[in-house]
C-alpha cells in the first residue's frame, strides 16, 4: 500500500494539474499549496477556532482564513471566498472581508496590551491529567489552593482543558498570568512545592508561555 506522505504528495500534484474539480479537506489544504485552477473556496464553521480558550485564537483564525481564501484566484482569475460564520461582525471576519490585515493586527496588539497578554505579560499553563476525572480535578483544585500570594500573578481555573480527554486520561488546566516583571518560574516552583505530590495516575505538566492551549 502506498505510504501516506507519498500518496498525499501525488494527490496534491493531481489537484494542481486540474485533475479534480472539487477538493474537500481540512486546513491542510491551505498550507502553502498552489492550485492554479481554483477560483472558489468555502469554509464551514469558519469561526470555530475562536471558541477554544486560546488567547491567540483571533490571530490564528485570521491567519488560517487568509491562507484558505488565498488559495483561490492566485493566477489572476476572478475568484470568490465563502465563509460560514455565526459572528459576521467579529473583527477577524471583518478583516478577512475587507482585506485590512494591518488594522486587524493593530487592534489585536491593543487588546493584548490592555489584557496584559504576551508579549505584554507572561502566561504559563498547568495541565493535570489522571485516569479518572475526579482524580484530575481534585489534584488541580488542591494545586490551586497551594498557590502563593503574589501582587503581579493571578491563577485562573482549574477548568476542564479544551481537549478534556486524551488517550483515556482526563485533563484539567490552570493558567498562571503575570506581568512582564513577574517571576513566573519562581511562582510555579513555590506553588508546586507547596501543593500535593502527584499520586496514583496523576501527572502534572507545566508549560511556560505555551504555544498551545488545548
Amino acid at each position: 500500500m502506498m505510504g501516506g506522505v507519498k500518496r498525499l504528495r501525488l494527490e496534491l500534484e493531481a489537484i494542481a494539474k486540474g485533475e479534480a474539480d472539487i477538493i474537500i479537506g481540512t486546513q491542510l489544504v491551505a498550507k502553502g499549496h498552489n492550485f492554479p485552477g481554483m477560483t472558489l473556496v468555502g469554509v464551514i464553521d469558519a469561526d470555530l477556532g475562536l471558541a477554544n480558550g486560546d488567547p491567540r485564537a483571533a490571530e490564528r483564525t485570521f491567519q488560517l482564513l487568509a491562507q484558505v481564501t488565498g488559495r483561490a484566484g492566485r493566477t489572476g482569475r476572478k475568484s470568490l471566498g465563502l465563509l460560514q460564520t455565526y459572528q459576521p461582525e467579529h473583527p477577524v471576519m471583518r478583516a478577512i472581508v475587507t482585506g485590512d490585515a494591518e488594522a486587524f493586527y493593530e487592534r489585536e496588539t491593543a487588546e493584548r496590551e490592555r489584557a496584559g497578554l504576551p508579549p505584554f505579560g507572561r502566561l504559563a499553563g498547568i495541565i493535570v491529567s489522571a485516569a479518572t476525572r475526579q482524580e484530575a480535578e481534585s489534584h488541580a483544585r488542591a494545586l490551586r489552593r497551594a498557590a502563593p500570594r503574589a501582587d503581579e500573578v493571578d491563577v485562573l481555573g482549574p477548568a476542564e482543558a479544551p481537549l478534556a480527554l486524551v488517550a483515556g486520561r482526563h485533563r484539567f488546566r490552570l493558567l498562571v498570568h503575570g506581568t512582564r516583571r513577574a517571576d513566573i518560574q519562581g511562582f510555579l516552583r513555590d506553588m508546586i512545592k507547596a501543593g500535593p505530590r502527584p499520586r496514583g495516575s496523576v501527572r502534572v505538566q507545566v508549560d511556560i508561555d505555551p504555544q498551545s492551549f488545548l
